[in-house]
């Protein structure tokens, strides 16, 4: 014979609907949380790359002026990547 089957209230159906629904929720925000971070850490490495080009040419210009404007312009990228990539990281945390 079948085991018969205790029959569920609308409440008990919705709570645990409702379960499903925030543990699948939790698992697309961690899931969201960790490509974000992914996202981060190349959109920086990609930048220390460029920097690291341009750093590259700074050294092999001949003229000081346009070494220290290039040097200017890979230290304030830098600050502002590592600015930006910081409180994203801080939001995604």
């Amino acid at each position: 014979m079948a085991a018969t089957q205790t029959p569920t209230t609308p409440t008990q159906t919705f709570e645990a609907g409702y379960e499903q629904y925030k543990q699948f929720s939790e698992q697309v925000m961690d899931a969201a949380r960790k490509a974000g971070v992914q996202s981060v850490d190349a959109y920086q490495k990609g930048v220390e790359r460029a920097l690291e080009m341009e750093r590259k040419l700074a050294v092999a210009t001949k003229q000081e002026w346009l070494k220290g404007m290039i040097d200017s312009h890979a230290d304030m990228t830098h600050e502002l990547t590592s600015a930006y990539t910081s409180a994203v990281r801080s939001l995604l945390s």
